[in-house]
Order: C-alpha cells, then structure tokens, then sequence
C-alpha cells in the first residue's frame, strides 16, 4: 500500500496512508472551495480549488506562492505538469490554462465546444473538461459531454505537444481522470442521478479499453480521481450527497487489484471529507 496526497472537499490536503489508514491534513486553502486538482513535481506540490491555484513545498506542505482568486471562476478541475509547464483544464469556458512552475499565468488555450458555430454557454455547448495527461508527444483531454447532448457520451481529446486538435474519439460516460496503465486507457465512468434523465448506462465504476471491469453501486458514491501503485488500483470520491450537502460527504476509496482489477477493500472516512483529486506521494515506498 502507499501514501496518498488526497485533494477534498472543504479546501484540504491530506496525506493519507492506505496501509495504517492514518492521515493528516496538510494544507487548508484560503478560500475554502473544493480542492481539485493536485500534480507533485519535486521538490513542489501544487493543488488548485475552483478559483486558484497554490504551489507549496513538498517535503513540509509550507505555502510557497499561489494566484489571485480568479472571478468569475474558471472552475478548475484537474491539472498534469509537461513540457515545463503547469496545465490546468478550466472547463466553464473550455479552456486549458498554463502556468509557469512559478505560477505565472503563461497563456491559454481554447477547446472547442462540440458545436463550434454555436455560442458556448456555461453548461450548453461546452465540453465539461475534467483531465489532462501527456503521454509520448501528445496530450489527452477528458471531455465530460463529447457532444451537445449532457449526460449522454464522454470523449477524449488528443492534441500535439502544442494542444493543436488532432482527433476526439468516444470513451465512456460521465468520464473523470482519463489516463493510460499498462499500456490500456483507463478512466472513471460514473453517473449522474436518474432525476437528470442520464442518456448512458447508469453504472459507475472503473473502465479499461472500453470495458466496465470494476462497478460500484452508483447510488452510493462518486469518483473523482485514480491514483495507483505497483499493486493497487485506488479509486478515490466520496458518499453521494446532494450538491448543496457535498461539502460533509464522507470519502470512499476503493482498493482494487492492479491485476485483475477485482476489489480488495473499501475504505470510508467520515473524518476526510469526499476527495476530488488524488496522487501517490512520489516519496511513496
């Protein structure tokens, strides 16, 4: 088992040991949104809320430097460092941002909607952009809604080194943390309430190649984040609550087998609040 840097609800880091399940909270945001996002790059740990983004020592969780409360918000949601640079999907406006290891906002890139010549209203002809990964020479972009119909297909996103659109190709639902494991693309597929008229499958759980290979029950909690180690698959979110509750949902992890994907346990933690975002402490034995 390993360290894990967990992003959560209420603003917090924890740093949580899945072996001894003990854990401490290592960093509080100054503005309380959710924690989402969260990239180690030694000797640096960066996390990001809705609206800001925080660079902090690794060794200690010290504040280092952060960015300015951005309003409106560009909702951002998971982030990868490549190429130098700190990327950050900020899916309101369909949008990749990139900050310098400084935090020095260095451009941004814009995503096209699913239908470009329509206008791109916040949550109308947007894309939900969850993650972004690099793998070899280009980058993959998790797209929430591949196409103008919610709660419908998710996709992904693949561009060159310098995010220019290559090809989107379908994967999933309600896709979260899309990313490649031995050698298979990975993601999170979960699902919206059935109040919402899902137009997908209404199983949640972890997907490989195209497959549901682990599900858990969809009414008892959502994923946000997948962290691994030599052995373990965690799948990393908490219980479902009601949007306006979320910020007291417990966090649920569940441990599968790196091999054949079959479940070892779940962990639940009322203590830890639902995790948005999770890595392994590159320090991680």
């Amino acid at each position: 088992m390993s360290l894990l840097l967990l992003a959560t609800e209420g603003g917090q880091v924890v740093a949580f040991d899945t072996a001894t399940r003990e854990y401490r909270r290592v960093f509080q945001s100054s503005d309380n949104e959710a924690m989402m996002g969260i990239e180690a790059v030694a000797p640096y740990l960066y996390v990001a809320s809705l609206s800001r983004v925080y660079q902090l020592r690794l060794e200690d969780f010290s504040e280092v430097t952060r960015t300015r409360l951005y309003d409106p918000t560009p909702d951002f949601h998971q982030m990868s460092f490549a190429n130098g640079f700190l990327h950050l999907t900020a899916t309101k406006d369909n949008q990749i941002w990139l900050f310098e290891p400084g935090l020095r906002l260095a451009r941004i890139y814009q995503v096209m909607p699913p239908a470009p010549r329509r206008r791109a209203a916040y949550k109308k002809n947007y894309n939900h952009l969850n993650h972004i990964v690099q793998a070899d020479d280009r980058f993959y972009i998790s797209l929430n809604w591949l196409t103008t119909t919610q709660y419908a297909n998710s996709g992904v996103l693949v561009t060159d080194a310098d995010l220019g659109e290559i090809e989107r190709f379908e994967f999933g639902w309600e896709i979260h943390d899309f990313q490649f494991l031995d050698g298979k693309k990975i993601a999170i597929c979960a699902t919206s309430s059935k109040g919402k008229r899902v137009k997908h499958p209404y199983r949640s759980g972890l997907m490989v190649d195209g497959q549901l290979v682990f599900e858990h029950d969809a009414e008892e909690a959502f994923c946000k984040g997948i962290a691994h180690d030599d052995h373990h698959i965690f799948l990393c979110g908490g219980r479902k609550m009601e949007r306006r509750h979320r910020k007291n949902s417990s966090s649920i992890l569940y441990v599968l087998r790196r091999s054949d994907y079959s479940l070892v346990e779940t962990i639940e933690s009322a203590d830890i609040k639902a995790i948005k975002g999770a890595i392994r402490h590159p320090d991680s034995p």
